[in-house]
């Protein structure tokens, strides 16, 4: 599988995870452009278009889904996997914004008192938007076991 999206930093705070990811150069930058793939995330990931969506013309995220940045769904797609969690506690928001002078790179801000599930959850997202924008195939990913092995690990973390 192709790596089209890197996490290129990561800073940690007190309540929330920012993170740079970079889209690679054989990426789409638009949900769009590749509107199959924005579908595959769709099916393993349905309630991510209940999502509220304040950054944007509409009230919920299944208003955009269909046309908004790759990083914006993956922000969305990093939330769903901290709401699926029992050890998230309380997802507030998430923020998604472009890096000036960089049409690829993007900042992304989820605010979550566990920076390790963040992390975890950032981690599969990216590694879940690789999989459906790189073709998809057998095996799909699953969502269930990719949240149980991200609360395991912040159980597990001091």
């Amino acid at each position: 599988m192709a790596q089209l999206i890197e996490i290129k930093r990561v800073e940690v705070g007190l309540t929330n995870l920012k993170a740079r990811v970079r889209l690679s150069d054989d990426a789409p930058l638009m949900t769009s452009d590749d509107l199959v793939a924005t579908t595959r995330i769709y099916y393993l990931m349905p309630h991510i278009v209940e999502h509220v969506c304040l950054g944007d013309a509409s009230e919920t995220f299944k208003d955009v889904m269909g046309d908004t940045e790759i990083p914006h769904l993956l922000e969305h797609m990093v939330v769903e996997l901290l709401s699926q969690s029992s050890e998230s506690g309380e997802v507030t928001s998430g923020r998604t914004f472009p890096v000036e002078g960089d049409e690829r790179s993007y900042d992304i801000e989820v605010s979550c008192p566990d920076d390790v599930l963040v992390m975890g959850a950032l981690s599969s997202a990216v590694w879940i938007a690789s999989w459906a924008y790189s073709g998809g195939g057998k095996p799909e990913p699953d969502v269930e076991a990719i949240v149980a092995g991200c609360s395991t690990l912040a159980r597990f973390m001091p």
